[in-house]
């Protein structure tokens, strides 16, 4: 069952503790699985998981995997076009006043079990004029002003370096990928940057014009954690928000395209050049 201990400190004695707990959980998820992922989809909550039921080889309770937080939901696993995917909701967020290591606890794990690949799937806010309500953004930068870090504290020299280069979070190749995906899809996949909050309330009128005059395309509140955790291990990242006020949930018509959308990419993103 999945523990419900606090969080390692961050400390060298919490580190050695939290890699600990990667680690148990990393074995635990590979003991469900019959074959290692190569790509793995977190996506909101909210969301569906694009992996149904003729996809679909196993599934776990993710209160089943040791250490991971607030864990409620399925992880799913299967094979689509010959690529070995997993697929499980993000299971805790910063505005549910979980720290920054805790968020990134999943893609750690994802990544200490072998991992090539990460789709981040969430949604955000609309912030640009160029971008409406139901659109899909396809992310090519970040701007984090959630205040927080996964990186912080006692470095894993295994794991990662001190400093990590964030000149380029989202992989080209991958986002080339998607792109190539979309046209093939007749899917209208917007290019864009996402301006992170720690939320879970909406933005204001004024912070949404800072967002717009900072240069970014989306407001939300999740990702940015992931990101830094997956990169820093080195594991290339492909993110997409489904554009929705958080008032106004998208239509089933978005989510649906975006579903089937995902169900596309795990076998192009499994090949593309950069992992092959």
């Amino acid at each position: 069952m999945s523990s419900a201990s606090p969080p390692p400190s961050l400390t060298a004695e919490g580190t050695a503790e939290y890699r600990r707990r990667v680690k148990d959980a990393a074995d635990a998820l590979l003991g469900h699985l019959s074959a290692p992922p190569t790509v793995a989809i977190l996506h909101d909550a909210g969301l569906p998981s694009p992996l149904d039921e003729a996809t679909t080889a196993q599934t776990c309770p993710l209160s089943e995997i040791p250490h991971l937080p607030a864990a409620e939901g399925v992880l799913r696993a299967g094979t689509v076009d010959g690529a070995s995917v997993v697929t499980l909701p993000q299971p805790t967020h910063l505005y549910d006043g979980a720290s920054a290591r805790t968020v990134a606890f999943p893609v750690r794990m994802l990544a200490t079990a072998g991992l090539d690949a990460l789709l981040l799937v969430g949604t955000a806010a609309p912030a640009a004029p160029s971008v409406d309500p139901g659109d899909v953004l396809l992310l090519t930068d970040h701007i984090n002003f959630q205040g927080q870090n996964p990186l912080v504290g006692p470095n894993v020299a295994d794991w990662g370096p001190r400093f990590p280069d964030m000149t380029t979070p989202y992989a080209p190749s991958l986002r080339h990928v998607a792109e190539e995906r979309a046209r093939d899809t007749g899917l209208s996949l917007r290019k864009g940057i996402y301006l992170a909050r720690l939320g879970p309330e909406g933005e204001t009128s004024a912070e949404r014009r800072m967002a717009q005059r900072l240069g970014a395309d989306a407001v939300g509140a999740g990702l940015v954690p992931e990101v830094l955790a997956a990169r820093h291990m080195a594991v290339p990242v492909l993110a997409l928000a489904l554009l929705e006020p958080p008032s106004a949930p998208a239509a089933p018509a978005p989510r649906s395209r975006l579903r089937r959308f995902l169900r596309e990419l795990p076998a192009p993103v499994a090949s593309a050049p950069a992992l092959s």
